[in-house]
């Protein structure tokens, strides 16, 4: 398995977003503006029985937008992938969901992110977790090797979001499932997008409408595609966060 160069990168505002998520790595305590840390997760409905599980430590630089687990079981035994893994928590979670007989891979393009998550990986002591520097547009695995493919907000950070759906439907198995979170456009919403809300690594510059998540996955070849619910959660008064779910036939 090889990663992603930096110049592989895909992220829009790449600098920009690297920035923010190594400040949010080496500094969770600071008001970044937007939910965080254990008590965010548990708004989103997070299993109490993971809130205990894992050290506090560990959900600290967590920036879940919605709860990919609520999208669907995840099973012993089965492979896992987390894009865009960030600090860890929710790849620390398909860990536990998976067992020693399964494996949860996380992927995160911010070296400050990749090492705190393998720092509360070792925390947590799971031995079935493999954490690795790289471009989720282009993911470093193999074709149809994975069941399960997990995501929280970070595929809006990418300029070409299909690329990433593509790659998505490449290595998930036939019959293997994607359950993200994301954060998108509220048409609801009509207001002027301040500066603040211009910024990419925010969640914001780079959100779709829900309908063009919908339209690029059937385009990429998934079945039973469907937008399941807004989270609540908001980065700016323009987006809000949402949960997706598709099938590789």
């Amino acid at each position: 398995m090889t990663s992603a160069g930096p110049g592989e990168v895909q992220t829009g505002g790449a600098k920009e977003v690297q920035a923010l998520y190594t400040e949010l790595a080496l500094h969770p305590e600071k008001d970044f503006g937007w939910g965080k840390g254990k008590e965010n997760a548990r708004t989103l409905d997070y299993d109490p029985a993971w809130l205990e599980r894992l050290p506090d430590s560990v959900w600290a630089s967590a920036a879940a937008v919605g709860n990919p687990f609520l999208l669907g079981p995840i099973r012993r035994g089965e492979t896992v992938v987390d894009l865009g893994c960030g600090a860890g928590v929710d790849l620390c979670i398909a860990a536990l969901l998976v067992g020693d007989e399964g494996q949860a891979i996380g992927i995160d393009f911010t070296p400050a992110m990749v090492v705190k998550a393998k720092d509360n990986v070792r925390l947590t002591g799971l031995s079935n977790v493999a954490i690795y520097a790289g471009d989720i547009a282009s993911v470093p695995l193999e074709d149809a090797s994975i069941d399960v493919v997990i995501s929280n907000a970070s595929i809006n950070l990418l300029t070409d979001k299909a690329c990433v759906f593509n790659e998505i439907f490449r290595i998930l198995r036939p019959g293997g499932r994607l359950q993200f979170a994301d954060m998108v456009k509220d048409a609801s919403v009509e207001s002027a997008v301040s500066a603040r809300s211009a910024s990419w690594a925010d969640c914001v510059a780079g959100t779709v409408e829900p309908d063009s998540y919908l339209k690029m996955l059937e385009d990429a070849g998934f079945r039973q595609v469907e937008f399941v619910s807004f989270t609540g959660y908001r980065t700016a008064a323009t987006t809000i966060g949402a949960c997706f779910r598709a099938l590789k036939p």
